[in-house]
Protein backbone atom coordinates (compact mmCIF):
# COMPACT_ATOMS: atom_id res chain seq x y z
CA UNK A 1 0.00 0.00 0.00
CA UNK A 2 2.59 2.55 0.49
CA UNK A 3 3.98 1.66 -2.55
CA UNK A 4 0.95 2.88 -3.89
CA UNK A 5 1.31 5.81 -2.11
CA UNK A 6 4.25 6.68 -3.09
CA UNK A 7 4.11 6.36 -6.66
CA UNK A 8 1.06 8.31 -6.98
CA UNK A 9 2.65 11.12 -5.01
CA UNK A 10 5.94 10.97 -7.45
CA UNK A 11 3.69 11.03 -10.38
CA UNK A 12 0.65 13.28 -9.15
CA UNK A 13 0.82 15.96 -11.37
CA UNK A 14 1.52 13.55 -14.40
CA UNK A 15 -1.94 11.77 -13.04
CA UNK A 16 -3.55 15.19 -12.72
CA UNK A 17 -2.69 16.17 -16.07
CA UNK A 18 -4.05 13.21 -17.93
CA UNK A 19 -6.79 11.86 -15.28
CA UNK A 20 -8.25 9.95 -17.80
CA UNK A 21 -5.75 8.05 -18.69
CA UNK A 22 -4.72 7.06 -15.72
CA UNK A 23 -8.33 5.84 -14.70
CA UNK A 24 -8.53 3.46 -18.31
CA UNK A 25 -4.59 2.03 -17.01
CA UNK A 26 -6.51 1.52 -13.39
CA UNK A 27 -9.41 -0.55 -14.88
CA UNK A 28 -7.16 -2.46 -17.79
CA UNK A 29 -5.00 -3.55 -14.95
CA UNK A 30 -7.61 -4.53 -12.69
CA UNK A 31 -9.57 -6.44 -15.29
CA UNK A 32 -6.32 -8.41 -16.25
CA UNK A 33 -5.79 -9.23 -12.39
CA UNK A 34 -8.97 -10.38 -11.64
CA UNK A 35 -9.02 -12.69 -15.07
CA UNK A 36 -5.82 -13.90 -14.25
CA UNK A 37 -6.41 -15.07 -10.31
CA UNK A 38 -9.86 -16.21 -11.42
CA UNK A 39 -7.67 -18.70 -13.92
CA UNK A 40 -5.33 -19.81 -11.76
CA UNK A 41 -7.62 -20.07 -8.19
CA UNK A 42 -10.86 -20.95 -10.57
CA UNK A 43 -8.32 -24.10 -11.94
CA UNK A 44 -7.23 -24.57 -8.41
CA UNK A 45 -11.03 -25.14 -7.55
CA UNK A 46 -12.54 -26.97 -10.12
CA UNK A 47 -9.10 -29.51 -9.62
CA UNK A 48 -9.93 -29.52 -5.29
CA UNK A 49 -13.94 -30.34 -6.79
CA UNK A 50 -13.45 -32.94 -8.68
CA UNK A 51 -10.35 -34.43 -6.16
CA UNK A 52 -13.59 -34.19 -3.70
CA UNK A 53 -15.75 -36.34 -5.81
CA UNK A 54 -13.69 -38.95 -6.76
CA UNK A 55 -13.31 -39.09 -2.98
CA UNK A 56 -17.15 -39.45 -2.23
CA UNK A 57 -17.16 -42.32 -5.01
CA UNK A 58 -14.63 -44.09 -3.69
CA UNK A 59 -16.04 -43.36 0.18
CA UNK A 60 -19.53 -45.09 -1.00
CA UNK A 61 -17.36 -47.85 -2.52
CA UNK A 62 -15.52 -48.44 0.22
CA UNK A 63 -18.74 -48.87 1.86
CA UNK A 64 -20.79 -50.84 -0.39
CA UNK A 65 -17.48 -53.28 -0.27
CA UNK A 66 -17.82 -53.01 3.31
CA UNK A 67 -21.43 -54.25 3.39
CA UNK A 68 -20.89 -56.90 1.39
CA UNK A 69 -17.84 -58.02 3.43
CA UNK A 70 -20.37 -57.99 6.26
CA UNK A 71 -22.99 -60.22 4.82
CA UNK A 72 -20.58 -62.63 3.57
CA UNK A 73 -19.31 -63.04 7.33
CA UNK A 74 -22.61 -63.30 8.72
CA UNK A 75 -23.18 -65.53 6.35
CA UNK A 76 -20.15 -68.03 7.23
CA UNK A 77 -21.22 -67.58 10.45
CA UNK A 78 -24.67 -69.06 9.99
CA UNK A 79 -23.10 -71.61 7.94
CA UNK A 80 -20.58 -72.63 10.98
CA UNK A 81 -23.37 -72.56 13.73
CA UNK A 82 -25.09 -74.46 11.76
CA UNK A 83 -21.75 -76.84 11.00
CA UNK A 84 -21.30 -77.00 14.69
CA UNK A 85 -25.34 -78.51 15.70
CA UNK A 86 -24.38 -81.02 13.05
CA UNK A 87 -21.07 -82.46 14.26
CA UNK A 88 -23.04 -82.30 17.72
CA UNK A 89 -25.69 -84.65 16.81
CA UNK A 90 -23.20 -86.99 14.66
CA UNK A 91 -22.75 -88.85 18.23
CA UNK A 92 -26.24 -89.73 18.82
CA UNK A 93 -26.77 -90.70 15.10
CA UNK A 94 -24.18 -93.35 14.73
CA UNK A 95 -25.16 -94.74 18.17
CA UNK A 96 -28.86 -95.26 16.55
CA UNK A 97 -30.48 -92.53 18.97
CA UNK A 98 -33.31 -90.26 16.78
CA UNK A 99 -31.78 -86.57 16.86
CA UNK A 100 -33.93 -84.71 18.45
CA UNK A 101 -36.78 -82.56 16.24
CA UNK A 102 -36.86 -79.55 17.73
CA UNK A 103 -36.03 -76.17 15.59
CA UNK A 104 -33.40 -75.12 17.83
CA UNK A 105 -31.82 -78.55 17.25
CA UNK A 106 -31.89 -79.28 13.72
CA UNK A 107 -28.73 -79.05 11.77
CA UNK A 108 -27.58 -77.16 8.53
CA UNK A 109 -30.28 -78.23 6.07
CA UNK A 110 -32.88 -76.91 8.31
CA UNK A 111 -31.25 -73.90 9.77
CA UNK A 112 -30.78 -73.13 6.54
CA UNK A 113 -33.96 -73.32 4.60
CA UNK A 114 -36.10 -72.66 7.54
CA UNK A 115 -34.39 -71.77 10.87
CA UNK A 116 -31.66 -69.13 9.86
CA UNK A 117 -33.04 -65.59 9.52
CA UNK A 118 -30.17 -64.46 7.89
CA UNK A 119 -30.17 -66.87 5.02
CA UNK A 120 -33.80 -66.42 4.54
CA UNK A 121 -33.84 -62.64 3.93
CA UNK A 122 -33.14 -61.83 0.05
CA UNK A 123 -29.97 -59.75 1.27
CA UNK A 124 -29.60 -59.13 -2.40
CA UNK A 125 -33.04 -57.14 -3.09
CA UNK A 126 -31.49 -54.32 -1.30
CA UNK A 127 -28.38 -53.95 -4.19
CA UNK A 128 -30.82 -52.43 -6.75
CA UNK A 129 -31.11 -48.73 -6.58
CA UNK A 130 -35.30 -49.22 -6.69
CA UNK A 131 -37.21 -51.92 -5.37
CA UNK A 132 -36.83 -54.71 -8.15
CA UNK A 133 -40.19 -55.97 -9.30
CA UNK A 134 -41.35 -59.63 -8.58
CA UNK A 135 -43.87 -60.32 -10.99
CA UNK A 136 -42.09 -60.79 -14.88
CA UNK A 137 -45.95 -60.02 -16.51
CA UNK A 138 -46.15 -56.51 -14.10
CA UNK A 139 -42.41 -56.03 -15.46
CA UNK A 140 -43.29 -56.35 -19.12
CA UNK A 141 -46.13 -53.47 -18.86
CA UNK A 142 -43.29 -51.69 -17.59
CA UNK A 143 -40.98 -52.09 -19.73
CA UNK A 144 -43.10 -51.44 -22.45
CA UNK A 145 -44.21 -48.28 -21.31
CA UNK A 146 -40.73 -46.61 -20.38
CA UNK A 147 -38.84 -48.48 -23.34
CA UNK A 148 -36.15 -50.59 -20.94
CA UNK A 149 -34.95 -54.21 -21.30
CA UNK A 150 -36.26 -56.58 -18.26
CA UNK A 151 -32.83 -57.62 -15.75
CA UNK A 152 -34.52 -60.67 -14.65
CA UNK A 153 -32.65 -62.31 -11.85
CA UNK A 154 -33.92 -66.33 -10.82
CA UNK A 155 -33.87 -68.12 -7.75
CA UNK A 156 -34.48 -71.58 -5.96
CA UNK A 157 -36.23 -70.83 -2.66
CA UNK A 158 -35.72 -74.11 -1.93
CA UNK A 159 -32.29 -73.78 -2.25
CA UNK A 160 -30.06 -73.94 1.00
CA UNK A 161 -29.04 -70.47 0.06
CA UNK A 162 -31.54 -69.91 -2.21
CA UNK A 163 -29.49 -70.38 -5.38
CA UNK A 164 -26.30 -68.32 -3.71
CA UNK A 165 -28.36 -65.49 -4.72
CA UNK A 166 -26.92 -62.79 -2.16
CA UNK A 167 -22.98 -63.86 -2.89
CA UNK A 168 -23.34 -64.30 -6.55
CA UNK A 169 -25.68 -61.33 -6.97
CA UNK A 170 -23.70 -59.38 -4.27
CA UNK A 171 -20.54 -59.33 -6.61
CA UNK A 172 -21.89 -59.32 -9.61
CA UNK A 173 -23.55 -55.46 -8.55
CA UNK A 174 -20.78 -54.63 -5.96
CA UNK A 175 -19.70 -51.70 -8.57
CA UNK A 176 -22.02 -48.12 -8.11
CA UNK A 177 -21.43 -47.88 -11.67
CA UNK A 178 -22.71 -51.11 -12.47
CA UNK A 179 -25.97 -50.62 -10.28
CA UNK A 180 -26.70 -47.54 -11.88
CA UNK A 181 -26.13 -48.94 -15.63
CA UNK A 182 -28.88 -51.55 -14.49
CA UNK A 183 -30.94 -49.05 -12.77
CA UNK A 184 -31.02 -46.69 -16.00
CA UNK A 185 -31.37 -49.51 -18.67
CA UNK A 186 -33.32 -52.15 -17.33
CA UNK A 187 -36.89 -52.72 -15.12
CA UNK A 188 -35.35 -55.09 -12.78
CA UNK A 189 -37.26 -58.35 -11.57
CA UNK A 190 -35.99 -60.56 -8.78
CA UNK A 191 -38.18 -63.47 -8.69
CA UNK A 192 -38.60 -67.02 -7.25
CA UNK A 193 -38.31 -70.27 -10.22
CA UNK A 194 -41.76 -71.43 -8.45
CA UNK A 195 -43.18 -68.65 -10.80
CA UNK A 196 -44.19 -70.37 -13.83
CA UNK A 197 -42.81 -67.55 -16.05
CA UNK A 198 -39.79 -67.62 -14.54
CA UNK A 199 -39.02 -71.74 -14.45
CA UNK A 200 -39.99 -71.33 -17.89
CA UNK A 201 -36.58 -69.22 -18.63
CA UNK A 202 -34.60 -71.90 -16.78
CA UNK A 203 -32.87 -74.46 -18.75
CA UNK A 204 -33.87 -77.86 -17.86
CA UNK A 205 -30.27 -78.60 -16.90
CA UNK A 206 -29.72 -75.74 -14.77
CA UNK A 207 -30.59 -77.14 -11.30
CA UNK A 208 -30.33 -73.27 -9.68
CA UNK A 209 -27.02 -74.15 -7.16
CA UNK A 210 -26.55 -70.68 -8.77
CA UNK A 211 -29.33 -67.74 -9.55
CA UNK A 212 -29.50 -66.96 -13.18
CA UNK A 213 -29.83 -64.15 -15.07
CA UNK A 214 -31.61 -63.19 -17.90
CA UNK A 215 -32.38 -60.45 -19.97
CA UNK A 216 -35.94 -60.09 -22.20
CA UNK A 217 -37.08 -57.34 -24.16
CA UNK A 218 -40.46 -55.78 -23.97
CA UNK A 219 -41.82 -59.15 -25.93
CA UNK A 220 -40.38 -61.23 -23.53
CA UNK A 221 -37.83 -62.03 -25.96
CA UNK A 222 -34.33 -64.00 -24.54
CA UNK A 223 -31.60 -61.94 -24.84
CA UNK A 224 -29.19 -63.03 -23.01
CA UNK A 225 -29.69 -65.96 -20.22
CA UNK A 226 -26.54 -67.58 -17.79
CA UNK A 227 -26.18 -68.18 -14.37
CA UNK A 228 -24.87 -65.07 -12.35
CA UNK A 229 -21.08 -64.31 -12.35
CA UNK A 230 -19.78 -63.74 -8.93
CA UNK A 231 -17.36 -61.09 -10.16
CA UNK A 232 -17.43 -57.09 -9.80
CA UNK A 233 -15.24 -56.63 -13.26
CA UNK A 234 -17.83 -59.25 -15.52
CA UNK A 235 -20.76 -57.89 -14.07
CA UNK A 236 -19.67 -54.43 -15.33
CA UNK A 237 -18.54 -55.79 -18.44
CA UNK A 238 -21.31 -57.97 -19.21
CA UNK A 239 -23.95 -55.90 -18.64
CA UNK A 240 -22.33 -53.11 -20.96
CA UNK A 241 -22.20 -55.77 -23.52
CA UNK A 242 -25.93 -55.78 -23.59
CA UNK A 243 -26.17 -51.96 -23.80
CA UNK A 244 -24.11 -52.01 -26.09
CA UNK A 245 -25.56 -54.99 -28.28
CA UNK A 246 -29.47 -53.11 -28.30
CA UNK A 247 -27.94 -49.51 -28.91
CA UNK A 248 -26.54 -51.33 -32.06
CA UNK A 249 -29.79 -53.05 -32.75
CA UNK A 250 -31.74 -50.04 -32.92
CA UNK A 251 -29.80 -48.05 -35.08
Amino acid sequence: METINTLLMDNWLLVAAHPMSFVLCALLFLGLGYLFSNHVYGKRNRISQSRLANARDELARLENVLADEREDFNYHRAEADALRIDIERLSAIISGEKPLDSDADQGAIHKQIAGNTQTNQLLSAHLFLREPEHCIEEAMKKASVINKLLFVIIYDPAHPTKSNLSYSLGHFLQYQTTRKLVDQSFVCVLVSVLDETAKALVPGEDALDNCRWVVLNEAGDVLRSESVYANADEGLIRTREVIEHIEVLDK
